[in-house]
């Protein structure tokens, strides 16, 4: 079976979205021999060489292109270059487009008379993310893409043979705003590759070190960081040292966190020293659309995780067994604390607990069995 594997963004290990096109490349090509690649150039040659052919969608384009890109509605650089590439669509049997926001993917699939089966991964609700987008900068570039997202997800959504939401949540969103059969609609969760193999010790140390990471420019990662150290950090601030790292914080965060014992790094390259360095990740999140991927990620690296009930979306966290949901400040500070006290054994088992769920749902070999039996499914559909 023939594959393409159309992406707005490249496989990477470099943010959350090219973290879950990572897991759908793995998956993809750890099953099938013969899966090719569209989209924004591959970085990592030991990514882009499991692919059996990259079309390579980032060339450099005029400002006769750029305007023709944006009288069409269209704000990713894989427009124009996507006319030019003339991928022989008709060649494949399988067809898995990455975000719910190239619809000019699926409308020249339907051109063509396609007669293979369509699948979208859908990483958030684009239209909610681009609002929270527009609500931290109002610019009219803002203000179009909030605008078109709507009708975009809505025509991509309606033409997949199959949409994957990526928590139950948004799968209930696609069904009610987008009038979708929910037999078409599939969930399959965030998955990350083991970025700590070592044996788990429950190492105790004088402080905690506690890291919260994400993009700090996006609203809802710079509210949930403003919100811990106001709200959170005068009761933990014995046991803690703090970290913030991601990019772009802005002048107040930047500002609040020139007290003792709080660091921030902006933009960093990597993110994996201040994941091997923290004691435990706090993800303080109240809003937007998907899944956390930083919540995977630590447990990836064997670290426990304090959230709210929002960022607990789309995992399957038993509270104070594998991780710790919490529904205000006062329970924030109580979750840190009370993985402080703990003992090395009673650490050892909360961990082991955690590794146990990272292993059955979120690990690269959870999703890679997800989607076997999802496009199995769907083939055996069109076979009946």
């Amino acid at each position: 079976m023939r594959i393409l594997h159309v992406c707005a963004q490249a496989p990477a290990f470099n943010s959350g979205g090219a973290l879950c096109v990572y897991q759908s490349h793995y998956a993809l090509t750890s099953i099938y021999e013969e899966v090719d690649y569209a989209g924004p150039h591959i970085e990592n040659e030991d990514i882009a060489k499991k692919y059996k052919k990259c079309f390579y969608l980032d060339s450099p384009i005029n400002k006769f292109t750029k305007i023709d890109t944006l009288l069409h509605f269209q704000f990713d650089r894989s427009y124009p270059n996507w006319k030019k590439a003339q991928i022989p669509i008709n060649d494949y049997d399988l067809i898995y487009i990455e975000f719910t926001k190239m619809d000019y993917v699926i409308k020249d699939i339907l051109k063509a008379s396609f007669k293979g089966k369509i699948i979208v991964r859908a990483h958030n609700i684009e239209t909610e993310f681009y609002r929270i987008e527009y609500q931290n900068d109002k610019s009219l570039l803002r203000l179009l893409k909030y605008k078109s997202s709507y009708e975009k997800e809505k025509f991509m959504s309606q033409n997949a043979d199959c949409l994957l939401a990526i928590t139950d949540q948004d799968k209930e969103s696609f069904i009610n705003v987008y009038k979708l059969d929910e037999n078409k609609i599939r969930v399959l969760p965030v998955g990350v590759n083991e970025l700590n193999t070592e044996e788990i010790t429950g190492v105790i140390n004088e402080k905690l070190n506690c890291l919260i990471t994400g993009s700090l420019w996006f609203g809802p990662n710079s509210d949930g960081a403003k919100w811990f150290i106001e709200k959170v950090w005068p009761y933990v601030k014995d046991i803690c040292e703090l970290t913030l790292a991601g990019a772009s914080p802005s002048e107040e965060i930047k500002r609040m966190c020139m007290i003792e014992n709080i660091h921030i790094i902006e933009s960093p390259k990597t993110m994996v020293p201040y994941f091997k360095k923290a004691d435990m990740i706090l993800a303080p999140i109240f809003s937007g659309a998907g899944m956390k991927v930083k919540i995977a990620e630590a447990m990836s690296y064997g670290l426990p995780v304090v959230t709210t009930e929002h960022g607990a979306i789309g995992y399957k966290i038993e509270n104070k067994k594998n991780g710790y949901i919490c529904k205000d400040e006062k329970e924030f500070a109580n979750a840190i604390r009370e993985y402080f006290d703990m003992d090395v054994t009673e650490r050892k088992e909360f961990l082991k607990s955690e590794r146990k769920l990272y292993e059955k749902y979120y690990s690269l070999n959870a999703i890679k069995n997800n989607v076997f039996e999802i496009i199995s499914d769907i083939l055996s559909i069109e076979g009946k």
